[in-house]
């Protein structure tokens, strides 16, 4: 299958420095990529040098088989969603009027959500555990809250590639695992995605594949259960980690404690 998202030699930053240093990477269908590492790594940066939002870059980038830069932003809106890290939610609009932002750029020259657009945002509310939304004004809602509704808007752009920056962030551990749980279900049936994860935990759980940022550098990328192993995640996070073997069989990954 031909690679949805290609980065070859990227190189982005901010200031005169680069954050990212040569950056080599593919996301296929059926992948969820998680990426992970240190504060400062470049996970961020990463997603929005990729989507050409803020830093300078160099190097090649390739989006469904077309250069980025080849791309009207309406265009890509309907084959790529991104999910940011922070989100302020407008005063006046209700969870339901946020999420069917999510497609607008599917809509027709009045831009009007027509009944099955508010039939597809009502299912994605309720796959997502949080219909209880649909009716709540945006400054009433809590950072969790925000953060579910801005996924639902992604998944209601029904995108072929999904990027989350830290879509965890803000959310109790039942709603951590239940975004993920339906990303993970979306992935296995053709989407691809990239998720900034903080949790090791998490991204051994439901990530198909692993991308490990260090100092802006890739230190290892490929199969979670290839990456994720002591060794690389001690060098990337500078500290001793403990591995364990859960009865289900899941691998949980832990800070080994400092002796007292």
């Amino acid at each position: 299958m031909e690679p949805l998202l290609v980065t070859r030699a990227l190189v982005a930053g901010h200031g005169p420095r680069p954050i990212l240093h040569g950056v080599e990477w593919e996301v296929r269908p059926g992948e969820l990529w998680a990426v992970l590492g240190p504060n400062g790594a470049g996970k961020s940066t990463l997603l929005r040098a990729v989507l050409g939002m803020g830093p300078w870059t160099r190097g090649e980038v390739r989006l469904l088989g077309r250069e980025r830069a080849a791309w009207a932003p309406r265009e890509l809106a309907r084959k790529v969603a991104w999910v940011p890290q922070t989100f302020e939610a407008a005063e006046g609009f209700s969870g339901l009027e946020l999420v069917l932002m999510g497609r607008s750029p599917h809509l027709g020259l009045w831009g009007l959500p027509s009944a099955g657009d508010a039939a597809l945002a009502r299912e994605v509310l309720a796959e997502l555990g949080i219909a209880h939304l649909s009716d709540r004004p945006a400054e009433a809602l809590s950072g969790g809250e925000r953060r579910m509704l801005m996924l639902a808007r992604g998944l209601v752009q029904q995108p072929e590639l999904l990027l989350l920056d830290e879509p965890t962030a803000f959310l109790d551990v039942a709603h951590q695992v239940g975004a993920l749980d339906r990303v993970r279900a979306r992935v296995d049936a053709g989407l691809g995605a990239v998720a900034v994860l903080h949790d090791v935990n998490l991204a051994a759980a439901f990530a198909t594949h692993v991308l490990l940022l260090r100092e802006g550098r890739v230190l290892a990328r490929g199969a979670a259960g290839e990456v994720l192993e002591r060794g690389a995640l001690e060098s990337l996070y500078g500290l001793p980690m403990e591995t364990a073997l859960a009865p289900s069989g899941a691998r949980l990954f832990a800070p080994r404690a400092p002796s007292r």
